[in-house]
């Protein structure tokens, strides 16, 4: 059974880090199999938590491409409530809002396919630009990478320095790109750099490490310009994040029990319309997952085939499921 397999991998690392360990995975797949770091794991964390008898280590083992810039935040202080050290192990991809969460722990375990990225943030206002190819779609996204790139562009390519002129060149901009939806962009750049520093700031406590914040948070939220890009674990030591290098055995360890969820979530799948069919009319996969060795949780999105008008494709119909829990025995345990 796959999730006895999972609880061996997970006791395999606990023993192997000498903590207690809470895995949280979302897909990475298209839509409509996608899944974000949201709010309502905060209770299904709290209910593992709160079921340890002790634990002064807890490791988070962690995937994800991102989400709600809150989570990190509320999931770290929520963590810290039950361990006095807080590990992140991370497989493969830690992808900004989850990169955030791994900036509150004292150490970030990284193997040779582990990555972080750029922790800015895109918004979506109803004052964003339309998205011009397809009206009908939601609006074009913005995010901080795309103002700074403007004013990078002026400053340091054309040679604008008045700021007379740097001045005209906003206004241009406000022409294109409505107030507002600067506005916005701007608190939540502002929202970012102030929980990545909090966050760091639970364990960069001597001022050497003090000093380091500004540098670490300046990097991740500004000057890798570009959100899709992925730092290793070697850029990411040299930036100052507290990461260590996985030893052989734990990285074996956690690559094992990741490609347990790979296959559970049938992550880095596309998606194939045509392998729902008449006798298979419904699909059910689940897109995030928390477990420990006390309870899983899943989350499942649902896809049926609905019957068209003579003539027409099937529709598919998309259903999003809830949060279901299963208690593990003592003996599963």
């Amino acid at each position: 059974m796959a999730l006895l397999d999972r609880l061996q991998l997970i006791r395999e690392l606990e023993d192997l880090r000498g903590s207690r360990v809470i895995t949280y995975v979302t897909s990475d797949r298209p839509h409509p199999f996608q899944a974000q770091m949201a709010m309502d794991v905060v209770r299904r964390f709290y209910n593992h938590l709160s079921s340890f008898q002790t634990a002064n280590k807890i490791d988070v083992f962690l995937f994800s491409t991102g989400g709600d810039t809150m989570v990190p935040w509320r999931l770290a202080s929520l963590l810290r409530e039950y361990c006095q050290h807080l590990g992140v192990l991370i497989p493969y991809k830690a992808h900004s809002a989850a990169t955030m969460l791994a900036l509150g722990a004292n150490e970030i375990i990284m193997g040779p396919l582990s990555e972080l990225s750029p922790i800015d943030s895109s918004v979506q206002t109803p004052y964003n630009p339309p998205n011009a190819d397809q009206p009908n779609e939601p609006k074009t996204q913005i995010s901080v990478e795309d103002i700074m790139g403007f004013f990078s562009l002026a400053r340091d390519r054309i040679g604008i320095a008045d700021q007379d002129n740097l001045i005209t060149a906003f206004g241009h901009l406000t022409h294109r790109v409505h107030p507002l939806a600067i506005g916005a962009i701007y608190r939540s750049h502002a929202l970012t750099r102030l929980l990545a520093t909090r966050l760091l700031e639970m364990h960069y406590t001597d001022d050497v490490r003090k000093r380091a914040i500004g540098r670490i948070v300046d990097e991740l939220a500004e000057k890798l310009y570009y959100h899709s890009y992925t730092i290793s674990r070697g850029e990411a030591q040299k930036l100052g994040i507290p990461v260590v290098f996985a030893l052989p055995e734990i990285e074996k360890s956690m690559m094992r029990l990741f490609m347990q969820y790979e296959q559970e979530l049938q992550l880095g799948r596309p998606f194939n319309p045509a392998a729902l069919t008449d006798s298979a009319p419904e699909l059910s996969l689940p897109v995030a997952m928390i477990e420990s060795r006390m309870f899983s949780d899943e989350i499942r999105t649902v896809l049926k085939v609905r019957v068209a008008q003579p003539g027409q494709p099937p529709l598919l119909q998309v259903e999003a499921g809830q949060w279901q829990t299963q208690a593990i025995s003592t003996q599963e345990a």
